[in-house]
């Protein structure tokens, strides 16, 4: 029997805990992702048909967007990408994650530390702002039906263990935690699974 396939979909957070997911699921799940940063939602969106063509249509999807986009960008001030084009964006990225068929399950958009410097030299961050983008993506997720992993409550619950030291990644801690929570989150749908 085939093992159900699980695609991870999101940024440079999705790609420090995928390792764990897979081998946490190993023999349950044959888990996947792309070899790139999803980056921003637009990045997601336009790159999407591709990675499907590349890595198969999944029966379960773990996807995130979002750090990229709420981002204050200083070639790009004040936002990466705005708000109302976020919500579109993620919005044409779920309607084609269901057209596969699969279950797909939103991540929120972890923290960053309390402390992160802003303004910065280059990239940088305010928690209410990823907020504001976190509520908007919750929104719409609730609107579906479509389940929610809190990855953002993980990490906010211990910005110090879970953060590194550049305040915005996960440390080997969070790491732990965001993957051992991904795997929660996904296990239940794969007894439902082809």
């Amino acid at each position: 029997m085939t093992k159900p396939k699980v695609l991870l979909l999101g940024d440079s957070i999705r790609m420090s805990y995928q390792g764990r997911v897979a081998d946490a699921l190993k023999g349950s799940a044959d888990v996947v992702g792309p070899a790139e940063n999803g980056a921003y939602s637009l990045y997601t969106l336009a790159s999407l048909e591709r990675w499907l063509r590349e890595l198969g249509t999944p029966d379960v999807v773990h996807w995130n967007n979002g750090i990229h986009d709420c981002g204050h960008n200083p070639d790009r001030s004040p936002a990466q990408i705005p708000i109302e084009i976020y919500r579109m964006t993620i919005d044409f990225i779920l309607q084609r994650l269901l057209l596969t068929k699969a279950h797909v399950i939103w991540a929120t958009t972890t923290p960053v530390h309390p402390d992160f410097p802003f303004p910065g030299e280059g990239w940088a961050w305010k928690n209410e702002e990823i907020d504001r983008y976190n509520a908007v993506a919750l929104d719409l997720m609730k609107h579906h039906d479509i389940p929610v992993d809190d990855l953002h409550a993980v990490v906010a619950a211990d910005h110090d263990a879970y953060l590194a030291e550049d305040k915005l990644h996960l440390s080997e801690a969070g790491i732990i935690k965001c993957a051992d929570a991904a795997v929660a989150a996904i296990r239940p749908f794969l007894t439902n699974s082809t």
